[in-house]
């Protein structure tokens, strides 16, 4: 299962960063979203979220074995052995991974457990699941 970004349909309405946050972190606070949406030019917005890249890079970056994949294949990330050394977020080619502003921890998007809230609420079309 991926996740699919379909640029030409995001608004930049910021929907997706705030059903992310508030399904991981209890609130409605895009610091705490997996996904981010940032603008381009005044017309275009584009969200930034994780490709569960096959060979992932930020997987075979981490020292500590703190990223993993769980059985539906998404990233996941174990807060107990993340040291937010960055390592992932540097070795990440699509710049989709950011710290937690307050738990210090690597923050991936992990699929939402197979239902990504993200896409479901995304009402143009802009992120969709295949």
């Amino acid at each position: 299962m991926r996740l699919f970004v379909y640029e030409d349909k995001c608004t930049g309405c910021r929907l997706c960063t705030l059903v992310c946050s508030l399904r991981h972190e209890g609130i409605c606070n895009p610091s705490k979203s997996r996904i981010r949406v940032e603008r381009r030019s005044v017309a275009v917005d584009r969200p930034i979220v994780c490709r569960q890249c096959d060979n992932a890079p930020c997987i075979a970056a981490c020292p500590y074995g703190a990223l993993s994949r769980d059985l539906s294949g998404a990233i996941q990330v174990d807060e107990n052995l993340c040291t937010a050394c960055g390592l992932c977020q540097t070795a990440c080619p699509f710049d989709a991974i950011r710290m937690h502003p307050s738990k210090h921890v690597a923050m991936i998007c992990d699929l939402c457990g197979g239902e990504p809230q993200c896409a479901k609420y995304c009402v143009l079309g802009a992120l969709k699941v295949a």
